[in-house]
């Protein structure tokens, strides 16, 4: 179940359930192609396109369950259904609101945008006291973000294992190169003024 079949020429892509959103990935950036999808590569196509999906293209594109042009699916009788929005509409309206308890999804096919092959972005952590200050840069910098932009914030701990509490910001600008600079210039101004973990 981890078939992906890319169209570059219809922008979609059409994957089995048990592809991984690094699979996901590694087919369509082949082709300068992408969708909103997970920021763990790990995490499966079918829960988060499910649970709504959040991503680094959020900002431009929507979440991933916007994306999402069709689904293949075996009720629980066994019927072989297809569903969009021409097709089995109540179903893929159904599907896109929650998901569960109507069959096993086997296919889904996304809509594809232009992206990359090179996004700038990242990780920025603070120690944990200054999340005050990050939260209100936070609210203050996504006001007025384009919409290239994409930025998560929360409290959490550091990767490293040693238990560290941290404020962090994940960053995402998929807009045009010659313009990053002065999008995450303000990111950048607000990192030299605080100290870094």
């Amino acid at each position: 179940m981890t078939g992906i079949h890319v169209d570059p020429s219809a922008r979609s892509v059409r994957v089995q359930a048990g592809v991984t959103w690094g699979e996901f990935n590694r087919e369509t950036q082949l082709h300068g192609l992408a969708t909103t999808g997970g920021a763990v590569s790990s995490t499966g196509v079918a829960g988060l396109t499910f649970g709504g999906g959040f991503g680094f293209l959020t900002g431009k594109h929507g979440f991933t369950i916007d994306t999402l042009n069709s689904v293949e699916m075996v009720t629980a009788g066994g019927k072989i259904v297809h569903a969009s929005k021409e097709e089995n509409s109540e179903l893929f309206w159904g599907l896109r609101g929650d998901g569960g308890n109507f069959g096993v999804a086997t296919s889904f096919e996304f809509v594809l945008h232009p992206v990359g092959p090179m996004v700038n972005g990242g990780m920025i952590a603070y120690q944990i006291n200054q999340a005050t200050d990050m939260l209100r840069f936070f609210r203050e910098l996504t006001r007025a973000a384009p919409d290239e932009l994409t930025v998560g914030a929360g409290l959490t701990h550091s990767p490293d294992g040693s238990g560290q509490q941290l404020a962090a910001m994940l960053v995402c600008y998929c807009g045009p190169a010659d313009e990053a600079r002065a999008v995450l210039h303000p990111i950048k101004a607000f990192s030299t003024r605080s100290s870094t973990a």
